[in-house]
């Protein structure tokens, strides 16, 4: 009896530990769901911001000559001490230089170094800069010469560091979305190519903003991604865009973390951010800080909140990007709206992915109710007119392979079954699929929200980066809005219209496997567009400039944005 007694009492212990154990490796599980995969959003192709190489020409300048090329007026470095303007790295290529005062009077700002990158590049022992269009921002005078311009001298060598000078004011945004002679108000489109773009049509928007991926949070500050940015910026303006630059951390947690705990070099930050904005006469800044990790929230406010107060007191207008709601902590959570929105002129919801690449699941980038519900579940932390409603211009290649080889590149190659018609295909799963449920899943509270708020409907579809592996069979690919009317001009009889999801749908039944498409066009998006007016949201925004086909700018965006 008392061998039985510690037989028993060892069986219960084991049963009770394998208990245990079994439920950690559970819960183990569940949570790695919900954390970025270590192929985060950085590495989507969708969200790739390549660095711009450097168009300058390396060409050596003398004295006070100024050398015209491909639009741009070259002057030596050298030249340009005579202004105060003195090298702070030689390998960067940066410079000295004053912030003017603040309209504000704030002395937190008020004359400050600070070390920015003029245009140029390495011309032997020297910089070849392009002044074309800083040199008013600089206050550097030129005089007309037979053969070429100079720069004009200064009476006295000056040994000070030049102040920069600050342009003019940016017009207030018209709230709500439509003024009343119906054109919207805020337009945004994000462009991480930078490139010149001459066929770039004029928006008659309120307030049409561009917003290039020029910056980059470091250790050593701020990164500037295109050399010649000046070039740019002067394009879009000619053709009546504002320029909000857009500064993302590269989804890096434990560089933001850093950033975050280091009050000097926020300061830094803050201070190149204001002497860009005025050497390039941007009109804002458009905030990305994305994959925070979930204890850094207070700080990620606070920090925010450190350069609003700086924007606001030179008159930049201040935006960040946020996702919808979901429980995911570091790419969703970590946004404490609420206390975010009085800090920021504008909350740009990112109403994509609600199935990103990572999915184990096929599903739509973003339908309707979904993009609808991430409005309702905004609206209760921000007012309405800082809303701006941010959409796709790509959707995904889902490819449910029988045989688990790639579907060809070339759909010339894709040998479709021709003994379905087209209805039956639409309705059709092939064997082992799983049909998608879209309903909205329980709702969950978001940190800080008080129980007199309405509960909140979080959405726990995969984020890029924030899911399970795809299955084997399953195989996703990007498609652009430009490279899809291929695609459904040569399957049209296998495309129907899904009233539910706003979306069109195309179930193609392959020899090798099945190809679904939830697309995005024209028509989905006047669909959404509808409730930046049914809503009286603050404006509309699409990643990205460059996905978009060849008539959309004389089409969509003329005709539903103005």
């Amino acid at each position: 009896m008392k061998y039985n007694k510690w037989i028993s009492i060892f069986c219960l212990t084991a049963s009770f530990c394998l208990t245990i154990s079994t439920a950690a490796w559970a819960i183990s599980a569940r949570e790695q769901e919900g954390r970025p995969s270590e192929e985060t959003k950085a590495d989507d192709p969708v969200f790739v911001v390549p660095k711009v190489a450097n168009p300058i020409p390396a060409e050596v300048v003398k004295d006070l000559q100024i050398v015209e090329r491909n639009g741009r007026w070259l002057v030596s470095d050298k030249a340009l001490q005579q202004y105060g303007i003195f090298s702070a790295d030689e390998k960067k290529g940066t410079y000295w230089f004053r912030l003017p005062p603040s309209d504000t009077g704030s002395h937190e700002w008020q004359d400050q170094n600070v070390r920015l990158l003029l245009p140029g590049q390495s011309a032997g022992q020297e910089r070849t800069i392009n002044i074309r269009h800083v040199r008013r921002t600089l206050g550097i005078s030129y005089v007309l010469g037979t053969d070429y311009n100079e720069l004009l001298p200064q009476p006295e060598r000056t040994r000070a560091v030049l102040q920069l000078q600050q342009g003019s004011e940016l017009p207030k945004p018209v709230s709500p979305s439509r003024t009343q002679d119906g054109r919207m108000g805020l337009v945004l489109f994000w462009d991480p190519v930078m490139k010149e773009d001459e066929s770039l049509a004029q928006l008659n928007t309120q307030q049409p903003v561009m917003s290039p991926c020029a910056f980059r949070l470091t250790r050593q500050g701020i990164d500037l991604r295109n050399p010649d940015f000046d070039m740019l910026e002067a394009s879009y303006r000619d053709k009546g865009y504002a320029m909000w630059p857009l500064i993302d951390n590269d989804f890096d947690p434990q560089l933001t973390h850093e950033i975050l705990m280091n009050g000097s070099l926020q300061d830094q930050i803050v201070r190149e951010l204001i002497g860009y904005a005025i050497l390039y006469d941007f009109k804002g800044y458009n905030i990305d800080f994305e994959n925070v990790n979930y204890d850094d929230t207070d700080r990620l406010t606070a920090f925010v909140k450190k350069i609003s107060d700086a924007c606001r007191a030179y008159r930049l207008k201040i935006s960040m990007d946020v996702t919808p709601l979901s429980d995911s902590p570091n790419w969703s959570l970590v946004y404490d709206r609420k206390a975010l929105a009085p800090a920021l002129d504008y909350v740009m919801v990112m109403a994509y992915d609600q199935f990103g690449r990572m999915s184990p699941v096929a599903g739509p980038v973003a339908s309707y109710p979904w993009v609808e519900r991430s409005v309702q579940n905004m609206l209760t932390l921000v007012p309405a007119e800082k809303i701006v409603l941010g959409m796709p211009l790509y959707m995904r290649i889902w490819y449910d392979s029988k045989d688990g080889q790639p579907l060809p590149q070339e759909i010339e190659q894709w040998r479709v079954v021709t003994n379905h018609t087209a209805q039956t295909a639409a309705a059709s799963l092939l064997p082992g699929a799983v049909s998608v449920n879209l309903e909205m899943p329980a709702a969950v509270p978001e940190k800080g929200i008080g129980s007199n708020r309405p509960a909140l409907t979080l959405d726990t579809a995969v984020k890029p980066g924030n899911g399970l592996r795809n299955k084997s069979k399953l195989q996703v690919r990007t498609l652009t809005m430009a490279d899809s009317e291929v695609l459904m001009k040569k399957f049209k009889n296998y495309i129907r219209w899904d009233a539910s999801l706003h979306l069109y749908k195309m179930e193609l039944p392959l020899e090798t496997g099945r190809v679904t498409v939830w697309f995005e066009d024209e028509k989905s998006l006047q669909e959404k567009i509808k409730l930046v007016s049914d809503y009286h949201l603050g404006g509309a925004a699409f990643w990205r400039k460059g996905f978009e086909p060849s008539r959309f700018w004389q089409g969509f965006a003329k005709h539903e944005l103005t």
